[in-house]
């Protein structure tokens, strides 16, 4: 995959929890979008960053969803840190997340649908 200066390179896998939800689902795209849940399963979003900054603590539009935390993830890419911020679906209603980022990577406004 090439990789351009402002590109952002992510996935996103669902998984349930306890055997809760589908089976884990993995997205890549480097835009916003807009992604279900059931309530109970949890969102794992992975961001890559190229060039120097990160992600920051994510800003969350409603309570339907949960910030469970981040971390760095590995192996790193040559341009730049890997983070991996988890969020779990926790009632039913949408919540727009808001990732951004401390150096000149996009915004990243993903909608989430909890059901």
């Amino acid at each position: 995959m090439r990789i351009q200066h402002h590109a952002v390179l992510f996935a996103v896998a669902l998984a349930g929890l306890s055997g809760c939800g589908p089976n884990p689902f993995a997205l890549t795209n480097d835009s916003s979008q807009t992604i279900s849940l059931d309530v109970g399963q949890e969102l794992d979003l992975t961001l890559g960053t190229v060039g120097p900054g990160v992600y920051q603590t994510p800003t969350i539009s409603s309570d339907v969803v949960a910030f469970l935390g981040d971390s760095l993830v590995g192996p790193n890419s040559p341009a730049g840190p890997r983070q991996l911020f988890r969020f779990q679906g926790v009632s039913a209603g949408s919540a727009i997340i808001v990732l951004t980022h401390s150096g000149d990577q996009p915004t990243i406004t993903d909608t989430v649908v909890v059901q």
